[in-house]
């Protein structure tokens, strides 16, 4: 069992690291600047919750043949749903950064790093607290989705809903995916969310 499973972890430490997430992502959101808020607010939920056990999801990773197929995977299953939205009547709105991949080139590996610490920060906090592996990725790829609702809102909160839930969700349980597939490595799903966004972004 993977030691992150295991590692006691009681309720004010909980407490305590949803507030990480929860400031980071806010910041993240209020304000332009603050890019990397995430990435520290991950990061000290990390430290907070897991305490040394951490670094063990920074593991080298295995099958590395699956992160490619993971973001192929996912943008085709993007463009196939974007096509059936658009027969059904939704105008989803587009990622406000797409087309601007030069300005976020440094910053994005950065900011992933800390959506990669949210997403899988909690699909392993449900495991530990003896929830299944599906509760707890679909529990994960649900905040995930949620998360991104202000960068896709397109004024009509069902198509948004809709949008980040199906889109957003479904490339957190791909995500969440090849985290498990490379051996529980954050680097294998980072690298699987870096290819995707450097594609998506550059279009």
């Amino acid at each position: 069992m993977n030691s992150l499973e295991i590692i006691p972890i009681n309720f004010q430490r909980l407490v305590l690291g949803s507030l990480g997430l929860i400031g980071g992502f806010w910041l993240l959101t209020a304000f332009s600047w603050a890019w990397w808020a995430l990435l520290i607010g991950g990061g000290l939920a990390w430290l907070v919750v897991f305490q040394r056990t951490t670094w063990s999801a920074f593991r080298r990773p295995h099958r590395l043949w699956t992160i490619p197929l993971g973001a192929i995977g996912y943008l085709l299953l993007s463009l196939a749903v974007g096509l059936l939205a658009k027969q059904l009547g939704f105008n989803w709105s587009a990622n406000p950064e797409s087309g601007h991949l030069t300005i976020l080139i440094f910053k994005l590996p950065l900011m992933l790093m800390g959506e990669e610490l949210l997403g899988i920060g909690i699909l392993e906090v449900a495991r530990n607290q003896g929830r299944s592996l599906l509760f707890s990725t679909l529990i994960s790829a649900l905040i995930f989705g949620l998360m991104h609702a202000v960068v896709y809102w397109d004024g009509d909160l069902v198509s948004t809903f809709v949008h980040v839930i199906v889109l957003q969700g479904m490339a957190r349980l791909i995500f969440n995916g090849i985290y498990l597939a490379t051996g529980k490595s954050l680097w294998g799903s980072w690298s699987c969310h870096l290819l995707v966004d450097l594609v998506a972004l550059s279009l």
